[in-house]
């Protein structure tokens, strides 16, 4: 689980003061992964300057499956670095306040909660006994590998914070859609009907953000995705990342059973959450000839609630 970062106790002179409400901000550009962001892309609302005369934007993004600040630097306000995540969740109905120090940013939420004990939100266990929370800018930076990944980031997607390629792929986890899952070949009827469900569904998912795909066999599979990272994930590892994380990344699967005359019954399911999910069931058809799948009868939907 994402650490939670607590208050520090440092004495620092911080500079500009930016206070805004939790849904009035910027999506952060989040296809900017591992590389320099377009700074057409960026907002130009929430800059705040530290002492050291480097400037940070902030953004609110899903894009790792749950609402929280990510930040951006920059030493022109034209060339800025690529996204970071914060890890600090934007918690519905609060106003902000951000302020950047040379070595911190402190983040605190108004009005104070009136709780005594901390509750759950999103990602994490948040302490609603304190008025915010303080990261370190170091800790922002910190890539321990140098593959584009802060280890904040490797954290959330499960990737090795020592090893720059975790699926041994020839590509750097913070340049790979698919960093658990390296390139397959030699796939059984069954598997390719599963990824071409799968690839189909994920294009037609509205949102960039993660998608966590259950494997059907013990190998992982890639997907191709036109923007967004995907997390291949054995049923156990699924389960594993929701009691590590919680519910909000969506879980998508397709069980697929080999019918007669070369048929295959595909059982697909999309699971944000008990209380958020659909799916449905159909039959295709296998051409040998075009090495493709033939829609043969369209089953039921179903959806929660």
């Amino acid at each position: 689980m994402m650490m939670k970062m607590n208050r520090l106790l440092l004495i620092v002179l911080f500079f500009p003061i930016w206070a805004f409400t939790g849904t009035g901000m910027e999506q952060v550009p989040d296809d900017g992964m591992g590389n320099i962001l377009n700074p057409a892309e960026l907002p130009e609302k929430i800059i705040i300057r530290d002492a050291g005369q480097r400037y940070w934007t902030f953004f609110r993004s899903s894009f790792y499956g749950f609402d929280e600040f990510w930040t951006a630097y920059s030493t022109d306000k034209e060339n800025w670095s690529r996204p970071l995540c914060t890890g600090i969740p934007v918690l519905p109905g609060k106003s902000y306040q951000i302020r950047v120090g040379l070595h911190q940013i402190d983040i605190d939420w108004f009005p104070p909660f009136d709780f005594s004990a901390p509750q759950q939100y999103f990602r994490a266990a948040i302490d609603t006994t304190v008025d915010g929370y303080t990261i370190l800018k170091s800790t922002l930076y910190k890539d321990s590998d140098s593959d584009g990944l802060s280890d904040l980031s490797e954290d959330v997607l499960w990737t090795q914070p020592f090893n720059m390629d975790t699926d041994d792929d020839s590509l750097a986890d913070g340049y790979d859609t698919n960093p658990l899952a390296a390139h397959n070949i030699g796939f059984t009827v069954e598997e390719k009907l599963h990824q071409y469900i799968l690839e189909f569904e994920m294009n037609e998912f509205p949102s960039n953000q993660l998608i966590i795909a259950e494997q059907p066999s013990e190998h992982p599979i890639e997907y191709k995705r036109k923007k967004g990272i995907v997390l291949s994930l054995s049923p156990q590892g699924c389960d594993a990342y929701l009691a590590a994380h919680g519910y909000g990344v969506p879980i998508l699967t397709c069980n697929v059973t080999p019918l007669e005359s070369g048929r295959y019954q595909a059982f697909f399911q999309f699971f944000i959450s008990p209380d958020d999910a659909w799916g449905y069931d159909s039959i295709f058809e296998w051409d040998v000839m075009t090495q493709s799948f033939l829609l043969f009868q369209s089953g039921k939907v179903w959806q929660v609630p």
